[in-house]
């Protein structure tokens, strides 16, 4: 599976997974009635639109789908916020309909360090070499009505791209629960290099996974 543009270079297209097509997005956010009491009767199109959200409203719809989610597996929600304006970060949202169905973070690696610093900084440093920039994935959150392995490799997709483009990056770091661990190993070639640690952040079990993005792309083809 190949990404349909440079997510970065071009951020007002819109990723589809329906054909893999772009189609041009105004950047602009019309409040209209959620059509999600309609999603039974709408039909399921496999198109999801990918590109970063900008405006506080589109933010706020990302924030509350991860905090949905974070709370229905029994994590903390205490510190999932984000500053909207982070030179450093770019949250990317999956769109279907009017709703955001599945979003992530990505983190640039800069003087103030990575979230995953406070579990993993040995881990961190060593990946901190001349040349090698590390990005870190954060905030991940999938609708469960919506939830499908093409739709967690285009974000990763998309993401990978504006790690490359935006960040300069080389490597992607993500925390994950041991439980899912197997799955980003066999699905994106991540491999786990730090061990199991309590997370403060989520109060939650995690492992440090890593993955340098020259090789992602050929991972989620």
């Amino acid at each position: 599976m190949q990404t349909a543009i440079n997510a970065s270079l071009y951020p007002e297209m819109a990723f589809s997974l329906d054909g893999l097509t772009s189609r041009p997005f105004d950047g602009g956010y019309q409040l209209l009635p959620s059509l999600r009491p309609l999603w039974g009767l709408l039909p399921r199109s496999r198109g999801y639109n990918i590109r970063p959200v900008r405006t506080p409203h589109q933010h706020g719809m990302a924030s509350m789908l991860v905090q949905q989610m974070y709370t229905w597996r029994g994590y903390s929600t205490e510190a999932v916020g984000l500053r909207p304006d982070d030179p450093n970060r770019v949250t990317l949202a999956a769109w279907q309909y009017d709703e955001v169905v599945a979003t992530l973070t990505l983190g640039r690696d800069s003087p103030d360090g990575l979230l995953a610093d406070s579990l993993y900084g040995p881990e961190l440093a060593s990946l901190r070499r001349p040349g090698r920039v590390v990005c870190e994935v954060t905030r991940l959150a999938v609708d469960p009505d919506f939830s499908s392995q093409g739709l967690l490799t285009a974000l990763f997709q998309v993401a990978r791209n504006y790690g490359k483009d935006m960040f300069a990056a080389s490597d992607a770091v993500i925390e994950v629960n041991p439980r899912h661990a197997r799955y980003y190993q066999r699905t994106l070639g991540f491999r786990q290099i730090g061990e199991l640690r309590q997370c403060q952040r989520v109060e939650a079990p995690a492992v440090l996974l890593h993955r340098r993005l020259d090789d992602l792309a050929t991972a989620t083809d």
